[in-house]
């Protein structure tokens, strides 16, 4: 005879909600009250049934939770023609309900429903207008590394549409052998809107992030003269007074003067006049190529830089500016000078002490 055990742990308590069998046998129980190691008391019953009873089967448990939902099928989708009921397709499951066949003996529809066929005379329309043509046009074609999964999109709706398609990067390949070296300037790494130049030098420009060609720093040169090539110490009252005239040799490309120096410069104190050092290119009267700070009220000092002016105003250069330019081929004079600026009419005076100029070719091609 079959027996189960259980404690009084698995006896539902009276307000728990319990599920009462439907079917009623007999059985022998035996009961069993015993403290546990905490001297709780324990109550363990013994239920004996007859084999006749031991084999029927339990009851029907409660409802489980509701299903997932399923997905949403089509109404209805035509499948062809047929002449008429005897030409109906068998072997259709329930995967084919929706299906339905034109019928051309009553102009009606035979729809499968799962369970069967349901037929509606008179049910399909007249045939209507032909659609326009449909125009399809690419607008773009996507193919990255990181996009491995194929896509295509239409945007739009009707005769004009447009299509996306992402084209999916295949597995990675063998690293392949390494190939010849090629030139720098065949690289999509190199910079070609401005040539090479005369002179110049591989740099890198941090605005583009690519490599290219740049004119040399200071240009080619340099040139340099001091204290002894220039006029002896002179203190006139006069406009301006020449204190040297130098040649630099033809060279094989455009070039503009880069000019550095110092120089002694006198200008009396009188309040309507001051002097600066300058250096022009040609003749005394020719483009402005470096020039010192304009003072006055005795001896100073002053370094000489690169000054591109035509009068006051300073001349703004650009890569196609002809302006302080020496054609290729042609030497070139440079003629330093201390110039009075102003009404006055006093002394102005140039003295040759640890005076210096530096000379450089820069490239304007």
């Amino acid at each position: 005879m079959p027996t189960w055990t259980c404690s009084s742990s698995d006896i539902p308590h009276p307000e728990e909600e319990t599920t009462m069998a439907d079917i009623s046998f007999p059985a022998h129980i035996t009961a069993e009250r015993s403290p546990d190691i905490d001297g709780l008391p324990i109550l363990e019953a013994q239920v004996q049934v007859p084999d006749d009873v031991y084999g029927l089967p339990l009851p029907a448990g409660p409802a489980g939770p509701e299903g997932p939902r399923g997905k949403p099928r089509s109404t209805f989708r035509k499948m062809g023609t047929i002449a008429d009921a005897a030409a109906r397709p068998t072997g259709l499951g329930p995967e084919d309900r929706g299906k339905w066949w034109h019928r051309l003996d009553d102009n009606g529809m035979d729809v499968w429903t799962e369970a069967g066929w349901r037929h509606s005379v008179d049910a399909v329309g007249p045939t209507g207008m032909p659609a326009p043509a449909n125009t399809i046009s690419v607008v773009e074609t996507l193919h990255r590394e990181e996009l491995i999964v194929p896509a295509v999109e239409f945007i739009g709706t009707g005769a004009d549409q447009e299509l996306r398609v992402t084209a999916a990067a295949g597995f990675p390949g063998e690293v392949g052998p390494p190939g010849e070296s090629g030139p720098i300037t065949g690289s999509p790494d190199y910079e070609t809107t401005s040539g090479p130049s005369h002179g110049g030098v591989f740099a890198y420009d941090r605005a583009s992030r690519r490599f290219r060609s740049a004119s040399a720093p200071l240009g080619t040169g340099p040139w340099g003269w001091y204290q002894d090539d220039f006029l002896a110490e002179t203190v006139e009252a006069t406009s301006r007074i020449d204190v040297a005239s130098f040649v630099i040799p033809a060279q094989p490309f455009a070039w503009r003067p880069r000019v550095y120096g110092q120089a002694y410069v006198y200008s009396v104190n009188n309040g309507s006049q001051t002097a600066e050092f300058t250096v022009r290119l040609s003749n005394s009267q020719g483009a402005l190529v470096a020039c010192t700070a304009a003072g006055s009220g005795g001896w100073m000092y002053l370094p000489a830089a690169p000054c591109y002016r035509d009068g006051t105003t300073t001349r703004s250069l650009s890569p196609s500016s002809d302006y302080a330019t020496v054609p290729a081929g042609q030497p070139a004079t440079l003629v330093a000078a201390v110039e009075r600026i102003g009404t006055g009419t006093g002394n102005i005076g140039f003295s040759p002490g640890r005076c210096s100029l530096v000379v450089y070719a820069e490239p304007t091609e």
